[in-house]
Order: C-alpha cells, then structure tokens, then sequence
C-alpha cells in the first residue's frame, strides 16, 4: 500500500529550517536568541510540534525583508 508521499519533495510544500539553520543564514543570530524571541512572542513565524521548533523558509524571507530600514531613525 503506498502512502503516496514522495520523499524528495517537503509533505507540507515548503522548506523547513530548524534555529540553527536560521542562525547559520543570519550573522549575529543564535538558536538562543531565537529562543528568547519565540519566549518573548517576535521574531519569524514559527511552527512548534512538542520541543521541535522549525521555521518555514518563506515566512522567514518576509520576516527579513520587513527589517529593511531606508534611512537611520539615530540620524534625526
């Protein structure tokens, strides 16, 4: 009987990266500092399943791009 999964292809259609991946794609973010954000209710969006943490790679790419600042708010 196949359950027809296909193993080479993610079961939910995007990309999953655990903290460290996360921390491994941004310098000067840490699994801990991630750990605080979700603690503290910001950061990316995340899915939690028991203690498993991952962050779908898509939301993560908006989450980045809405961190853009155009102009230093210290200037003023």
């Amino acid at each position: 009987m196949s359950t027809g999964v296909d193993p080479d292809r993610p079961v939910l259609g995007e990309k999953l990266l655990t903290p460290t991946d996360v921390a491994a794609l941004i310098p000067g973010l840490s699994p801990k500092l991630l750990a605080q954000w979700r603690y503290e209710r910001r950061g990316p969006v995340y899915y939690k399943a028991g203690r498993i943490v991952l962050y779908p790679f898509a939301s993560l790419e908006k989450w980045f791009e809405g961190l853009v600042q155009l102009e230093d708010p210290d200037a003023h």
